[in-house]
Formats: C-alpha cells, sequence, structure tokens
C-alpha cells in the first residue's frame, strides 16, 4: 500500500524528497516515465542514461534515458510500466496503480541455462518487442534443477535473471522472475534464499512479478506446496510488500482448483495455470472456472497452441488455441506465451538466424504468428 500511494501522488507531483520508504534522498524529483532521476550521472556506469540508487531504477538527467531530452526509440512514457505503474489483485485479476483492469500479454524465455541466445536478456530485444508486438511482460524461466541450472551453477543463473530484471526496467515492461522448477519443495532453502536476496535488491521495482515454483508435479497441495508457498511468501514479503507473487499448483500448474479450496494467506498472491492447446480444453478451462468463482487470482505464466511437450510433432492448435485466448481476456487473465527461442519444436517462435537485438518479422516460428497477434 505504501508504494501505492506514492505512486499515487507522484501522478500529482506531491512526493518531492522522498524515497519509496518515505526517508528524505537526493533523488526526489521524478522523470515523465516514472523513474526518479539520479542523483549524479555516475550513477550510470554503462553510459546509457539509466543507473541504480538504493536499488532502485533512476535516470540520468539528459542522458538518451530521459523523457525530457527525447532519448530511446520510442517515448519512455509510453512504456507499459509507465502507464500502469505498480500493479495489485483485484477480484481474480489485475488491476493498475489507477484501479483500471489489466491483461498483461508477452513472452517467456526459454529455460535460461538452455536458451540458444540471450533473447530475453537483451534491452534492444525487449524494446523491439515492447514496440512491434506490444509486449507488456517478460518471463524469465530461470532453470533450477538440471545440469548447469540454478543449483549447480547459482552466480550465473543469478546474472542471467538479473540482466532480464534491468533490461525489462530499461525497456519498461514487467518481468515475471521465474523459479522454473518441478521439485522446488526439494530445494526450499534455496528458494528461500533466492528470493529473499533478489526481493531485497528489486522488491522496490514496479516491474517485478515474483514466481515461485513453475511447475509442481502430482504432489500433496496441503502437505507440500502450500506450506513451501508461505515459507517463500515471507521471504519476499520481508522486503517486498506489495509485488505480485504468483504460486504454483498441482499437476503442472493445472489443479486450481484444488489450490482454491485451501489457498494461501496474503495480499497480492496470485495461482499458476498452464495450458497446451493440442492436449488441454474445455475440462481443463471447468477446473479454472471453479476456481474463479471460489474468487482465486490466476495468472497463466505459460501457454502454447501445441502440444504439452512444447510441440515436438510440430503441430499447432489455433482453434482450440483461440477458445484459450477468448477465455482468457473474458476473465481478464494475464498470460506470457511459452517460448523466446529457436529450435524445431512449434512453441519456439524464432526460427534459425534471429538476431539478439528483435527486428523478427521474417524469423516467426510455429505458434509464434498466432501469438503475436494475440498480443496486440
Amino acid at each position: 500500500m505504501k508504494r501505492l500511494l506514492i505512486a499515487l501522488l507522484a501522478t500529482v507531483g506531491l512526493v518531492a524528497g522522498l524515497t519509496l520508504s518515505g526517508a528524505p534522498a537526493a533523488m526526489a524529483e521524478t522523470a515523465s516515465n516514472g523513474y526518479p532521476y539520479c542523483a549524479s550521472a555516475s550513477s550510470a556506469p554503462d553510459g546509457d542514461g539509466w543507473g541504480w540508487e538504493n536499488s532502485k531504477s533512476c535516470v540520468v538527467r539528459g542522458s538518451k534515458a530521459d523523457p525530457a531530452t527525447g532519448g530511446g526509440t520510442t517515448p519512455p512514457a509510453s512504456t507499459p510500466v509507465a502507464a500502469h505503474g505498480q500493479l495489485h489483485v483485484c477480484g481474480t485479476g489485475i488491476c493498475d496503480v489507477h484501479g483500471a483492469k489489466v491483461q498483461l500479454r508477452g513472452a517467456s524465455s526459454m529455460w535460461l541455462n538452455w536458451a540458444t541466445q540471450p533473447y530475453a536478456e537483451n534491452a534492444t530485444a525487449l524494446a523491439w518487442m515492447r514496440d512491434n508486438w506490444h509486449l507488456q511482460v517478460i518471463r524469465a524461466a530461470m532453470g533450477v534443477e538440471p545440469d548447469g541450472a540454478y543449483l549447480s551453477d547459482p552466480a550465473e543463473s543469478r546474472a542471467q535473471v538479473e540482466a532480464v530484471i534491468d533490461s525489462a526496467v530499461k525497456a519498461g515492461v514487467y518481468v515475471i522472475v521465474d523459479f522454473h522448477a518441478h521439485e522446488a519443495h526439494k530445494e526450499q532453502p534455496q528458494a528461500v534464499a533466492f528470493f529473499a536476496d533478489l526481493a531485497k535488491r528489486y522488491g522496490s521495482l514496479p516491474n517485478v512479478i515474483w514466481e515461485d515454483w513453475n511447475e509442481p508435479l502430482q504432489v500433496s497441495w496441503n502437505d507440500v506446496l502450500k506450506p513451501y508457498h508461505q515459507a517463500v511468501v515471507s521471504a519476499i514479503r520481508a522486503n517486498d510488500p506489495d509485488n505480485i507473487i504468483v504460486l504454483g499448483t498441482p499437476t503442472w500448474s493445472q489443479d486450481v482448483d484444488v489450490a482454491a479450496a485451501n489457498p494461501v494467506s496474503g495480499s497480492n498472491l496470485m495461482y499458476t495455470l498452464h495450458f497446451y492447446s493440442c492436449s488441454h480444453g474445455q475440462a481443463l478451462r471447468d477446473k479454472a472456472d471453479a476456481a474463479l468463482r471460489a474468487g482465486l487470482p490466476i495468472f497463466v505464466t505459460e501457454w502454447g497452441a501445441t502440444n504439452a511437450d512444447g510441440g515436438l510433432d510440430g503441430r499447432v492448435c489455433s482453434g482450440e488455441a483461440q477458445n484459450w485466448i477468448d477465455w482468457m481476456k473474458g476473465n481478464n487473465l494475464s498470460w506470457s506465451a511459452w517460448k523466446l527461442d529457436v529450435g524445431t519444436d512449434a512453441s519456439n517462435l524464432l526460427s534459425p538466424g534471429a538476431p539478439v537485438t528483435g527486428g523478427w518479422d521474417g524469423y516467426l516460428h510455429g505458434h509464434a504468428s498466432f501469438v503475436v497477434a494475440n498480443m496486440k
């Protein structure tokens, strides 16, 4: 609530001289893109006009990132984060800082440890997707259990996630930090430490959405998942009181009705629903409808117009996918589509040769045309 109040006051110019904690600070004046001006140019060592002060992104006055000087390919004030600011759960969906309903639409990265190129980490690519695909949210799918992922190389995995966060801030889009695991209950101490650290350093940003467990297997909600979520939510809330947290549900994040019968206590909590339209249809929507009737907030953090294996057979089931798109729109449910990478399976959005920095009009692959058309 504190950051919501400050954001509202900022729109009428009443927060000069305050940090997000309410204490006096040097970077009091806010630029028209919603970010404060940095106290000095040295805050942006990479020279692009963006910096960090007190764990918050800031804009160097007079730089190319400063909207007052017209920097950037698109006026920063037109970005999704500038338009919507701090998000919060309202009913079973999301509302923005002004109280208006928001349906975020975007894409997920590949498992970052397996991505062929750092597409999701590139700020220019995110800005291109924002301007050409109307992308509003990018999901950073940080692999956890496989070799080369977080458990075996935590420093590299954190660096990849932080690169996506930093690029999302520069592009003015929202970012889902996804603990992309199937057995996270076995790694609860590592998950708690991971989210506690990032929440302390990035929790003041309006851009960030936390996803604490991608796809739990067929495990007990009451005995396994809920205790895990309670531990991770507590770790995040110790440093980030209000950013949205999305909680994984049983059976590869399909049993949202089970979670609805015994939800986690707390504010700004949502629950994950995943679908692949060649494998999942009305029966899964019926389960989700039951959860929505019970008042459970849902975020579809991953979906595809393919088989649940990611589309290894190359098939795209656009008819059933359109049923899902219409259902999500009708229920104001936000989504991110799987996945921003190059490969042969139909859920890859890009074809070989796609440059890291965007410009992908001639490189769409698999279900990409359907995804992009519905992102706009």
